[in-house]
């Protein structure tokens, strides 16, 4: 999709003026020295039912005389096709945005924010789609697909919510005691060896008494064998029998990832099948809201490596599911701005995400993505997170600025309805306000919380000062009023980057005036007036995400660089306004892409920082819904050729097990088939569509350089040999 950013600047004058008179259906395509200009208008097929896009040649727009329109138009030259719309959600960690997307140019026909409900994620979604559908005449019926990414996965694995999980393990006798976060689990024989052949044969009824055993009392089973991964066999034969006495969701750990190690891949499962009770009740919710709002597309939901599945695997995978909103940023961002290769940087209300892609597609964590304690194994998003966004707390420590980790609510929105706070924060400069959540359900809290909870009910906003004059007998709540803040007991307001963007004029948004006395409260601390207090605390901000995205480039580049003296002369690098001798400027190849509602002004100096472009694409506010709705489905696998003593080749391929070659040429045709014929047919069950294939074959050889392309005639010097391939395809439409 051409962005208008990339015409000339009288034909974005040009274009903005036709958009003025009401001339809104055309599209403009430049060739040589000209544009040509194209209508495109939608109407309603009575024969089909359907709308249907009618689009045709007008004629040439030029410099100085305009548009001049063909005399030999006609409609035989209109060309007619389907209507296809796309719906995209994203349920970030402060705002559920959805957009209605052309799926023919990916351009936005409607967009619209909610905030995020974290106690019930659907309260946002189902606002953001009523008020999507609102504000244009595109109608649920016509919505091809639909695509959704979400937090789920990711904040309950951070906040350790999920089910109850019995764990089966085949052929494994570990020397320590093992658990894996699984509530019970039971050793049975079985197992294979690296090559794919048995260990010991399974009994039936050693089996059936293990999954017996393991289903009481949990809402999932998860199951790993002995050399899975190249050898499936058991673990499938266990599940179907689990599945068939129990009914309960159950999950293998070769489904989930194909690494090395049963505790890996168990661990892994256990995750999985912890996650299944929590999104399974989500994506219910949506799919029932959907049928009653006639949205009968097929729903897609966006993996942590930037593609998409069906909701029926992602009720039986959520795990892939973790890190999807940051995947749907660095895909939004590519299709937004038509850049392949650039580094996409999103910044949200929680935090800031950076990701580098590369020929159209995300750097992925092939050992898989770290969340919390857990080690996914499950391949993700290369992705660099700071705990910085518009919502992230301010602080003031021994003069310096901290901003993060810690999300609140800006005080120009807390402000709305408390028409005192901005007079408490102006007195007494303290600008960390607490207030209880009426309708909370106490029952999970421990007494000294409930203490802390009924001092503070009823009262309204309360400074921490106010909360310990109101708790008896309690000297330090401050784990008690964390953890209340944790459960969403207790809502905290804080000066942001969002009330200093307020207060600078940036946006309007909610009190100006509570921003302000924010902005006061800290100039006070530092004895600045507060224009130079916000200014102050605003370049802190844009200093951090440039050292966030230098420190990406560099992990990327470099190991072990990290260190006092590094980090210092990061900073320095990227601050403005030094007179030194000697400039010290990062020099970028590609274009950094801005992606969310703040970037724009958060990043607004950062090509003089970094020595870089910098983009901001229309709609890159919603650009992590328009990647939802707009990715491919993809998967995704790697095998590898190694020379034997014999002088013949050993392939290893993931599921399929191994194999002796006499030729390498053989032995890589070998695994780039069998790795391509997997993946398609895996696409193919899901219902993709426009199936495509890729391998990459890096040979890695004893000779000077060490990577290279090698023959027969040279087979002496290869050390060994990886090949990823990669299928692609377009998710499923409605007819």
């Amino acid at each position: 999709m051409t962005q208008y950013s990339k015409y000339d600047k009288w034909v974005q004058d040009w274009i903005l003026q036709e958009k003025h008179a009401g001339r809104k259906c055309f599209s403009v395509k430049k060739s040589g020295n000209n544009y040509c200009v194209y209508f495109q208008t939608i109407r309603y097929n009575r024969e089909t039912k359907k709308r249907e896009k009618v689009f045709g040649y007008i004629g040439k727009l030029t410099k100085d005389a305009g548009l001049i329109e063909s005399d030999t138009y006609s409609e035989d030259h209109e060309y007619v096709s389907p209507v296809r719309y796309g719906l995209g959600i994203d349920t970030g960690g402060t705002f559920t945005d959805a957009v209605i997307v052309d799926l023919d140019d990916y351009s936005v026909i409607a967009k619209k924010k909610s905030r995020t409900i974290h106690e019930d994620l659907s309260i946002g979604l189902y606002k953001s789609i009523d008020a999507v559908f609102a504000s244009t005449d595109v109608r649920p019926s016509d919505i091809a697909t639909v695509g959704i990414s979400t937090t789920l996965a990711t904040n309950s694995i951070l906040e350790n919510r999920g089910g109850e999980v019995g764990l089966i393990l085949i052929g494994w006798n570990p020397i320590e005691e093992v658990n894996f976060g699984e509530k019970k689990h039971v050793f049975i024989k079985g197992g294979y060896d690296s090559r794919g052949k048995p260990i010991a044969a399974m009994s039936k009824n050693e089996v059936i008494a293990a999954i017996r055993e393991v289903s009481d009392g949990v809402d999932a089973i998860a199951i790993s064998g002995l050399f899975a991964n190249v050898n499936p066999s058991q673990e499938k034969k266990v599940k179907e029998l689990a599945i068939q006495i129990t009914g309960l969701p159950t999950v293998a750990g070769h489904e989930l990832s194909a690494v090395l190690g049963i505790d890996m891949r168990a661990e892994t499962a256990v995750l999985n099948a912890k996650l299944i009770p929590v999104v399974t009740k989500f994506f219910d919710d949506v799919e029932k809201t959907f049928k009653e709002k006639n949205i009968t597309a097929p729903i897609m939901a966006y993996k942590g490596d930037g593609s998409v599945m069906t909701l029926k695997q992602a009720r039986q995978y959520p795990v892939e599911t973790i890190l999807s909103g940051p995947a749907a940023s660095c895909m939004g961002g590519k299709i937004l701005s038509d850049q392949s290769n650039c580094v996409v940087v999103d910044i949200g209300g929680t935090s800031t995400d950076i990701a580098i892609m590369e020929n159209g597609f995300p750097q992925i964590q092939f050992e898989g993505a770290t969340i919390g304690e857990w080690k996914t194994r499950v391949k993700a998003v290369d992705i660099h997170t700071i705990a910085l966004g518009g919502d992230s707390r301010i602080r003031l420590n021994s003069g310096t600025f901290e901003i993060g980790p810690e999300r609140v609510t800006p005080l120009s929105e807390f402000a709305n309805g408390r028409k005192d706070i901005v007079d408490k924060i102006m007195h007494t400069d303290i600008y960390d306000y607490y207030e209880a959540i009426n309708d909370f359900n106490p029952s999970t809290l421990n007494e000294r919380e409930l203490h802390v909870l009924n001092a503070m009910s009823g009262k309204g906003a309360m400074s921490l000062m106010d909360i310990m004059d109101s708790v008896d007998g309690l000297w330090v709540i401050d784990k008690e009023l964390k953890s209340l803040i944790d459960v969403g007991a207790v809502k905290c307001a804080s000066l942001t980057p969002t009330d200093v963007m307020v207060y600078l004029k940036m946006f309007e948004l909610g009190s100006y005036d509570a921003a302000r006395a924010g902005i006061h409260a800290i100039s006070e601390k530092l004895g600045m007036t507060e224009g130079q207090a916000a200014v102050a605390v605003f370049e802190e901000i844009k200093t951090k995400i440039a050292e966030a995205i230098m420190t990406k480039m560099l992990n990327d580049q470099m190991v072990n660089w990290h260190g006092n003296g590094a980090d210092l002369l990061i900073r320095r690098m990227v601050t403005l306004n030094h007179d030194d001798a000697m400039n010290m400027r990062p020099s970028f190849k590609i274009p950094i892409i801005g992606i969310g509602a703040p970037s724009k002004h958060i990043m607004s100096d950062l090509s003089k920082r970094l020595g870089s472009i910098v983009e901001f694409p229309e709609d890159n506010d919603v650009g992590n819904a328009v990647g939802a709705i707009c990715s491919k489905m993809t998967e995704s696998l790697s095998a590898n050729v190694i020379p034997t003593p014999d002088y013949r080749y050993l392939t290893t391929i993931p599921f399929m097990g191994t194999a002796y070659h006499t030729h390498l040429g053989n032995a890589v045709s070998s695994c780039v088939r069998s790795l391509e014929t997997y993946l398609s047919n895996k696409l193919k069950s899901s219902g993709a569509r426009n199936i495509e294939t890729f391998s990459k074959i890096k040979t890695f050889m004893a000779s000077e350089g060490g990577v290279g392309y090698s023959d027969d005639k040279h087979t002496g010097t290869v050390t060994y040999v990886d090949i990823i391939s990669r299928a692609i395809g377009d998710p499923p439409e409605s007819d």
